[in-house]
């Protein structure tokens, strides 16, 4: 008997060694990835779906019989459906398509079948459908939204229907859809107002974007508005908006803009925040025409009187710096050892931008040295 039991063991060993050599082998014909390889992987191995799956694109003229074994062998291949699907809508046949894709989105609750299904009820013209599936692609996307939201915009150009029946409260989608409007030279308020009503850290930078928009096409006091609702969330290290932003530099300025200074990284100059306020340091060999900085500001109709202070270290004669609000420019900053009080006069703009800028005149070299800036104030000047 105990001779008759080991050698049991020894077969069902041998089979089983007989058995992993055979999936061995056709694991190595099926990675040679050739038509004549993987037909004979299915030979040796004829119950493994997916080289069914990879057989229907080596063999495109037998696809259909092909995609049909491995759904078969393993329904949960969603990507074998979905091919299944393109292959009897492109023949003609989109009813048996549908079906395949919809088994698709059955075993596979992702984005791919969500997305595919979207784009058949798209080329169908079956805008119901469509809006069902496109929205649970948006709920369920990690990667780039812009294609499903080019298919929504050829749809409607009401942007506000696309938000309220695509546009799931998931942070990643809402930022897309603003980012998406705003790239379409858009409105992108209602959008703008739902990330705003749930705001946190890292909503800034998109809402920021916006605010940035609004400043640039004259749509200051939906600007301010923006700002201020920031500020009372305490999402930005200011108070609500008043003329002028961080006039001390105390502030790292926000990266995006909106109303703080906005600093152009310069070769060969530095900028530092200190406690004198904010140092520039040329190196003399800075280009001779640059803008340094700028801010946008909160100022409509009306005379304003820009008021600063300013010192200079190892700076001959001028710094060529000027300041410059549309079309109005102060006069260079003149070297001074000693804090010296200077100003501008400048008449509103629907958008006023002021900046610093270094303009070299004729006559002049590079400044080369440092300049402190501080104290800088905003007042009417009627």
């Amino acid at each position: 008997m105990k001779t008759l039991f080991r050698l049991l063991a020894a077969m069902g060993l041998f089979l089983a060694s007989a058995q992993v050599l055979r999936m061995g082998l056709a694991d190595y014909l099926f990675r040679q990835d050739t038509l004549e390889s993987v037909q004979h992987a299915v030979r040796i191995w004829p119950a493994n779906a997916e080289f069914y799956a990879r057989l229907a694109d080596l063999d495109p003229g037998n696809a259909i019989l092909h995609l049909r074994h491995a759904v078969e062998l393993d329904p949960q291949l969603s990507k074998s459906w979905i091919a299944l699907g393109f292959r009897f809508e492109f023949q003609g046949n989109p009813t048996e398509g549908e079906r395949c894709y919809l088994e698709a989105a059955q075993v596979d609750r992702q984005f791919l079948p969500a997305w595919t299904l979207a784009n058949f009820y798209f080329r169908r013209g079956d805008t119901v459908r469509f809006w069902l599936w496109a929205r649970q692609a948006a709920q369920m996307s990690y990667g780039d939204l812009r294609p499903l939201l080019r298919l929504a915009f050829a749809l409607t150009n009401n942007r506000d229907m696309v938000l309220a029946k695509m546009i799931v409260p998931r942070r990643k989608v809402e930022h897309e859809f603003l980012q998406y409007l705003l790239d379409q030279n858009m409105d992108a308020s209602a959008v703008a107002d739902r990330i705003l009503n749930k705001a946190a850290d890292e909503d800034l930078e998109s809402l920021v974007d916006w605010m940035n928009r609004l400043i640039e096409t004259g749509r200051v006091p939906e600007a301010r508005r923006l700002w201020d609702a920031l500020s009372d969330k305490r999402l930005i290290s200011y108070p609500r908006l008043t003329h002028l932003t961080n006039a001390n530099f105390s502030h790292l300025p926000l990266p995006a803009g909106g109303f703080d200074w906005r600093i152009t990284p310069l070769p060969g100059v530095d900028l530092e925040r200190t406690a004198d306020g904010l140092r520039v340091q040329f190196s003399g060999r800075q280009q001779e025409s640059f803008q340094l900085l700028s801010q946008y500001l909160d100022v409509t109709g009306g005379t304003y009187r820009l008021s600063f202070e300013y010192r200079t270290v190892d700076i001959h004669a001028t710094t060529n710096l000027h300041w410059r609000v549309g079309q109005t420019s102060s006069a260079p900053l003149v070297a001074a050892e000693n804090w010296t009080r200077a100003s501008m006069v400048f008449n509103a703009r629907p958008v006023n931008r002021l900046v610093l800028l270094e303009q070299r005149d004729a006559g002049t070299t590079r400044p080369e040295g440092i300049l402190y800036l501080r104290g800088l104030a905003l007042t009417r000047y009627d």
